[in-house]
């Protein structure tokens, strides 16, 4: 039995339609029958990532960047409680993960955005969250953590190198007096150091003087510890009972004092 034309291209066109799902599957770009979460994830800058991005969760692939939007409201228009000024958000990316992964990936977790070597590829990499935080579920909106901007930082470091240039062009004559100056006071010291190091008086003050220092070191923890003592104690209480038994005592008193035993003194 011959077949039509018509039921030829038919087949063909089938065949076709079941080789490139096949392919597309074997490439990981499309699996009818995998499980995923799909969620949001809000960005001020995106950082050159694209429709089919990689994402990763802790370092492994586990699905892609399926759609980006520009300048999406916070909330829905026509939602009840949005306004008319409600904030745009610059740009949305919608990602698809697999389902087992989304049980690590928590309202607490964070959404990068790196880059695979020095020049490779951007992808979504988020860290997991805590077992505490509740999940991530479908359709919920996460912010994400901006990359810094390699044009900004380069640029930037042009004017920072500019500004020390033109500081270095107008204080020229003062930077190379303080370079002098310093030059002059190390040297100073070094001879300064010299002759000291060079001198026997000075070796021998110093030697005397921390012999001096450890003897002296050395009676203050003897007093120490003799004043923590029972006896030590005894000894400071009685002086402070002294003390004050005598500070009614005035001038007065005193010279009446040796008068009565028969001593001419003068006091103060």
């Amino acid at each position: 039995m011959r077949l039509s034309n018509e039921a030829k291209v038919g087949f063909l066109l089938f065949a076709t339609l079941v080789i490139t799902v096949i392919f597309a599957w074997l490439m990981g770009a499309s699996n009818p029958f995998k499980r995923t979460v799909t969620f949001h994830v809000n960005y001020n800058f995106a950082g050159g990532i694209e429709v089919g991005s990689p994402v990763r969760v802790a370092g492994i692939k586990v699905g892609k960047v399926e759609k980006i939007s520009f300048f999406v409201p916070e909330k829905e228009f026509g939602a009840p409680d949005s306004k008319p000024t409600d904030v745009l958000t610059p740009l949305r990316l919608r990602v698809s993960i697999d389902k087992e992964a989304a049980e690590g990936v928590r309202k607490d977790s964070k959404f990068f955005i790196n880059i695979a070597g020095i020049i490779g590829e951007r992808y979504v990499e988020i860290t997991p969250g805590s077992m505490s935080s509740p999940k991530v579920g479908p359709d919920d909106v996460m912010r994400g953590v901006d990359p810094p901007r390699i044009d900004q930082l380069i640029s930037q470091s042009f004017d920072l190198a500019g500004k020390i240039k033109q500081v270095i062009e107008e204080n020229e004559g003062d930077i190379t007096k303080s370079i002098k100056l310093l030059y002059e006071l190390s040297a100073n010291i070094n001879k300064t150091l010299g002759y000291i190091d060079r001198s026997k008086m000075f070796k021998t003050d110093i030697a005397q003087l921390i012999n001096n220092l450890i003897e002296i070191t050395g009676d203050v923890k003897v007093l120490t510890a003799k004043t923590k003592s029972d006896d030590g104690k005894k000894t400071l209480e009685l002086l402070h009972k002294l003390l004050w038994r005598l500070e009614p005592l005035d001038k007065e008193a005193i010279q009446k004092f040796f008068q009565k035993e028969g001593i001419r003194t003068r006091l103060f």
